[in-house]
């Protein structure tokens, strides 16, 4: 009985270390990157924050511009800049969230988006006319906002 106890307990303990080492792989497996900048738009400051995580493969890419001075509706476009090569990553709408005016993009595979892979030093850009008449589809030929470099 004594035997089968200390037998457990080993294989208990066994089976504890192996799941922390596969945890601790899979933590160190995992990627993410952060882009911030802010400057001044219209005479209010603003804020391009994007994020990026990625386990293996790319899982989500968050992209947002806060605080801008544009009229609500006015759409934003969101480029990704990887080696000289601008790419539209989405549009966002400017809304007014908390009484902050908005515009983010959000992709994420879990929602079946396609989910660019991004490397340090890459870009995020926000792009858009400062004043009307406002692109009604913006693009990465747009007007730069403002964009910073993910680390």
């Amino acid at each position: 009985m004594k035997n089968t106890k200390i037998r457990f307990a080993t294989l208990a303990a066994v089976l504890v270390l192996a799941i922390m080492s596969s945890a601790s792989q899979v933590w160190a497996q995992q990627v993410r990157l952060s882009a911030r900048k802010n400057k001044v738009i219209n005479g209010i400051e603003a804020q391009l924050r994007g994020d990026y995580r990625e386990r293996t493969n790319p899982i989500r890419l968050n992209s947002e511009l806060e605080n801008i001075n544009l009229p609500v509706g006015t759409p934003v476009a969101f480029c990704l800049v990887q080696n000289g090569v601008k790419t539209k990553i989405g549009v966002g709408q400017v809304a007014t969230v908390g009484g902050i005016q908005v515009a983010s993009v959000e992709l994420a595979v879990a929602d079946g988006d396609n989910v660019p892979s991004v490397k340090a030093g890459d870009v995020l850009q926000a792009r858009q006319s400062k004043t009307a008449p406002f692109k009604t589809s913006p693009g990465c030929g747009s007007p730069l906002l403002v964009g910073a470099p993910f680390n």
